[in-house]
């Protein structure tokens, strides 16, 4: 295992030349997940090296999700995390690292919005087996607030803040509850490269976002949509020289991320909307991946009433789950036009009920399952774990068998932004693609333009053994595309 040839007297240390040779290996996709790799010892007297030098090395893999440690037992191949042997574990395991069982004649570089990334149906039927059969007759059973372990989760989300919490548990009833929030004809402001596809409902009509003549400007019967840089100088500058009602902002982005900033810019931003009137709509898709821990601050602080809050708890774990929290102040719930719509979502009139529909009752008696046996926290590290080595897979494969094009780092687990070197028609190419059996993301989702050399791409609905298969399909449609 691991060919590796050291050069002793050449200019590079040589734990890092262990380090790169193993990677390369793993990245070429010669080693399934779980695989164990040589000991520490064993590998040292092999390559006549201290077993303080491959532990520098295995560090460095560790570092990039590329093999992880269990203890006791030595390092192993990622994306699979280290677990103990049990039952419960290996049905988690089925769920993030084993290929689909279904030939799969489609590459799917789309992400999150085709709903099948993560949890394939024969994962569905594995959770629900091991639910069912402990549940049986009680999996309809009526939900009470009191002892529920789902709800204690949906009060623990921002408990210190001040905000009333509005539950909605479909994307219908989001945009619902949006439309309510923003009204007709507001000034929106989204910064470029930005994960919107929340307020996507809004947006669409007929499937179809209208251009203005200004492809920096977008319009539909609900608001007039305008773009910015999330460049501090560049975005406080417009701010200052144009008139919004809402500023939205995302904790998935493709670009400079407002959320980045240093506190102290976020600030003089939430100062600068005190004074010129305007609320901030956060979008928090990564609530169960990662706290952020500004978002946590923002809403304690003086200026938590320029904040709106949407926390998407679902939709990035559990395909076909739309279930999230909106933050609001209490004025909505209490004298806006709007209250007795926000009533009927507010999260306390929810746990209130005593009537959930048999499909409800099956959600809420689900998912407490699922956090009462630890499930949740371990599927969402194993899944970011999995991203992260996706990401390294698909950064590679592009590099050898897309040449000429430049991928773009960020901070997104799901999406890549590659710079071709021309533009296309973004619709044009994503319908050539489907009629070639490739999936890929709306650019809508992420206000691109429609004429563009910006592709956007997921690596988070491939299976991995996918990757170079799919950058290479992906390639050979691209230059099929332009010639």
């Amino acid at each position: 295992m691991f060919n590796i040839e050291l050069e002793r007297d050449g200019s590079e240390n040589l734990y890092t030349q262990i380090y790169e040779a193993i990677r390369a290996e793993i990245l070429a996709d010669k080693y399934t997940p779980d695989t164990k790799m040589p000991s520490i010892r064993k590998l040292a007297s092999r390559l006549s090296v201290n077993a303080e030098t491959v532990v520098k090395a295995y560090d460095l893999l560790a570092a990039e999700n590329l093999i992880y440690k269990k203890e006791g037992s030595g390092s192993y191949i990622a994306p699979a995390a280290a677990l103990k042997n049990t039952s419960d574990d290996q049905r988690l395991r089925i769920l993030t690292s084993k290929p689909s069982l279904s030939s799969q004649k489609t590459i799917d570089f789309s992400g999150p919005e085709h709903g099948t990334e993560f949890l394939e149906e024969y994962a569905w039927d594995l959770i629900f087996d091991r639910f069912y059969s402990e549940f049986k007759g009680r999996s309809f059973k009526q939900t009470e607030a009191e002892g529920n372990s789902y709800f204690k989760f949906l009060e623990s989300k921002h408990e210190n803040s001040n905000k009333s919490k509005v539950y909605y548990n479909s994307e219908a009833q989001l945009a619902e509850i949006l439309a309510a929030l923003i009204g007709e004809n507001k000034e929106l402001l989204f910064t470029s490269g930005s994960s919107n596809s929340l307020f996507k409902k809004l947006f669409l009509k007929d499937n179809k976002l209208n251009n203005k003549e200004n492809k920096d400007s977008l319009s539909n019967h609900n608001a007039n949509i305008h773009l910015s840089s999330a460049d501090y100088e560049s975005l406080m500058d417009y701010l200052e020289n144009n008139t919004i009602d809402y500023l939205i902002i995302s904790d998935e982005s493709l670009e400079e991320n407002i959320l980045n900033w240093s506190l102290s810019k976020i600030k003089s931003l939430l100062e600068l909307s005190q004074m010129l009137k305007f609320k901030i709509i956060i979008l928090e898709y990564f609530a169960l991946y990662q706290k952020n821990k500004k978002i946590n601050e923002l809403l304690e602080s003086k200026y938590q009433s320029q904040i709106i809050l949407i926390q998407a708890l679902t939709n990035r774990v559990f395909p076909g789950l739309n279930l999230g929290l909106v933050y609001l102040d209490d004025y909505y719930l209490n004298s806006s036009d709007n209250k007795e719509l926000f009533n009927n979502y507010s999260l306390i009139e929810f746990m209130a009920k005593s009537n959930f529909s048999a499909g409800e009752n099956l959600l809420n008696n689900l998912l407490a399952y699922y956090i009462d046996n630890g499930y949740l926290e371990k599927r969402v590290k194993f899944l970011k774990q999995r991203l992260n080595n996706r990401k390294l897979l698909l950064r590679e494969a592009i590099k050898d068998h897309f040449r000429g094009i430049e991928t773009v780092d960020n901070s997104s687990l799901f999406y890549f932004k590659l710079l071709l070197n021309q533009n296309i028609n973004q619709h044009d190419f994503k319908v050539f693609s489907e009629k070639n059996s490739l999936l890929l993301p709306d650019y809508r989702n992420f206000f691109s333009r429609e004429i563009s050399n910006e592709l956007i791409i997921s690596a988070a609905s491939l299976n991995q053994f996918s990757i170079k298969q799919g950058v290479m399909i992906l390639a050979k449609i691209y230059w099929q595309f332009i010639s």
